[in-house]
């Protein structure tokens, strides 16, 4: 395990053997790779301040078990590497590669640009990265370039307005992520034209024009534990392609994000689409939990789960706004089944201050193109609409119950005509709303909604389009300061069902109404399990 340096050109006037800091090698092409130099096992220490007009890259791989090591974090002298402007980058295209400790600032391309077939074992640690007009990291989607095992943990990016992480795959091309790990970075003023962290594909087509492309899949993806400060576009994006379960296996947790901004219209949290579960024995389910959010501005809200199957809880959201639709707390849509929503708290959903969209921005919970998706225990205070229902006429159902919506300005419930009036069921829901003008349910549908029951719709006006169930309350629910309800009539007692909501309620037969109860328990404290 031997160590060797590099230093700037001109830095000693020593016979440069790369053995020691005084003798270091000048400039990196001076750098030896293979056997009984820098190879397998080896660390390679950058030291002092290297420019290059010229793409970078290690002269050797590493092994399972034994990287090759490259840092920049020497006692005697820090390392950083500066690229000109022009397509010059450091580029990893051997595996088990790590990138430990350096600064590395881009001209006007990439920072890192990663390849292989495969690359397997790259690790970037520790490292702060300065960002341009194109990603800070970028592996690159070429064809036959498959990315496994790969860890980003530790790092700063700043700046630059082409993302910080990307694999966006813009042609018909055979790509793959497998078992990618993003974890403990914090991202800085960040833009991209789609967001910060993205893993896109766009839909293709075989040359029949009508078999989906599959040539390109994500498995085992991770994301936690990251902080993003004022950047823009959407923060986490994982989507490809527009297929129910393509890919497999995501989890995205422990997030926090603050005051990220929109990029035309595109902006938000977090955006995951056709993801089924993973074969990797105990990865579980697909999950998006305790993040924290506080500012998301763009179409995307909170979190766009679509083409697959999820659950969401125990997630905080706060300040929602739009330049046109969405901006919801949370979206099921485009081909989502069988997904879950349970503990959130999402707080101030304004949209973007028109009611003329169908349905307008700034629901708590809006249920588009989606089949059996369940929301339960989630607290909303202060959205344009509690929950709304639109586009799908066939096959459209789920269930939203003891869910609390505080002060909604549009709507307690919406019903586009074209939503399932049979298979789209509220019970057990509390709403209260801003203004007695506010109608209870908005409901465009050609014939009677029969899934509203056993809710309290208290202080707006009559419903819309639709007769409140001779089971629904009108009555002030008397909420407290955390939004328990006090009202004799919203409390009731049965026989224990299991599972419990945002604030650690359990759920009985016949049950209470809305999402709190007793024992307050901020929802990040605890990931409660559906039952």
């Amino acid at each position: 395990m031997t160590d060797f340096f590099v230093r700037p050109v001109g830095a000693h006037s020593n016979t440069p053997d790369g053995l020691t800091y005084e003798t270091a090698w000048l400039g990196w092409t001076t750098v030896q790779w293979g056997s009984g130099k820098v190879t397998a096992g080896s660390t390679l220490y950058v030291c002092g301040a290297h420019t290059y007009s010229e793409i970078i890259r290690p002269g050797a791989s590493g092994s399972l078990g034994s990287l090759i090591t490259i840092r920049g974090d020497y006692a005697t002298e820090a390392g950083s590497i500066t690229f000109s402007a022009g397509a010059y980058y450091f580029n990893i295209d051997k595996s088990y590669i790590t990138l430990q400790s350096l600064t590395i600032t881009s001209g006007n391309n990439r920072c890192i640009g990663v390849t292989g077939i495969p690359n397997i074992g790259f690790w970037l640690k520790n490292c702060t990265l300065s960002g341009s007009a194109l990603q800070a990291v970028d592996l690159m989607p070429a064809n036959t370039f498959a990315y496994k095992d790969v860890v980003i943990e530790g790092n700063t990016f700043n700046g630059g307005t082409g993302g910080a992480i990307l694999w966006w795959v813009t042609s018909r091309v055979t790509t793959t992520l497998t078992n990618i790990q993003i974890n403990n970075n914090a991202f800085n003023g960040v833009s991209g034209p789609r967001g910060v962290i993205v893993f896109n594909e766009q839909d293709f087509f075989y040359d029949d024009g009508i078999t989906p492309w599959d040539g390109a899949k994500m498995e085992d993806v991770v994301i936690s534990r990251n902080a993003f400060a004022n950047c823009s576009g959407v923060a986490i994006e994982c989507f490809c392609p527009a297929i129910y379960g393509r890919n497999s296996g995501i989890k995205v947790y422990d997030n926090t994000i603050t005051n990220q901004q929109r990029v035309g219209l595109v902006g938000g949290g977090i955006v995951l689409g056709g993801f089924g579960l993973s074969a990797t024995p105990d990865f579980g389910p697909n999950d998006v939990y305790n993040n924290k959010c506080y500012g998301l501005h763009g179409l995307s809200g909170l979190a766009n789960i679509f083409y697959g199957t999820y659950r969401v809880f125990n997630n905080y959201a706060e300040n929602l706004t739009t330049g046109g639709v969405d901006a919801c707390g949370i979206l099921f849509d485009h081909d989502c089944r069988d997904s879950v929503a349970f503990g959130n708290q999402i707080r101030d959903l304004y949209g973007n201050g028109s009611t003329n969209n169908s349905p307008p921005a700034g629901s708590g919970i809006l249920i588009l193109d989606a089949t059996n998706c369940t929301a339960y225990g989630n607290l909303v205070v202060n959205c344009v609409t509690g929950v709304s229902f639109g586009n799908k006429e066939a096959a459209q159902s789920s269930n939203i119950f003891n869910n609390t919506f505080v002060n909604c300005s549009y709507a307690g419930a919406y019903m586009m005509s074209t939503a399932d009036n049979t298979a789209n069921v509220i019970r057990n829901n509390i709403f209260t709303t801003t203004t007695s003008s506010t109608p209870s349910v908005r409901a465009n549908t050609a014939s009677a909604w029969t899934g509203e029951s056993n809710n309290c719709f208290y202080g707006f006006s009559g419903p819309v389009g639709h007769t409140l169930a001779a089971s629904t309350l009108t009555a002030d629910p008397d909420l407290n300061t955390v939004y328990r309800p006090e009202a004799a009539s919203c409390i009731r007692t049965g026989a224990y069902l299991g599972g419990k909501d945002f604030y650690g309620k359990h759920f009985y037969n016949p049950p209470n109404i809305g999402a709190v109860d007793d024992n307050p328990v901020p929802a990040w404290l605890t990931a409660a399990e559906p039952v």
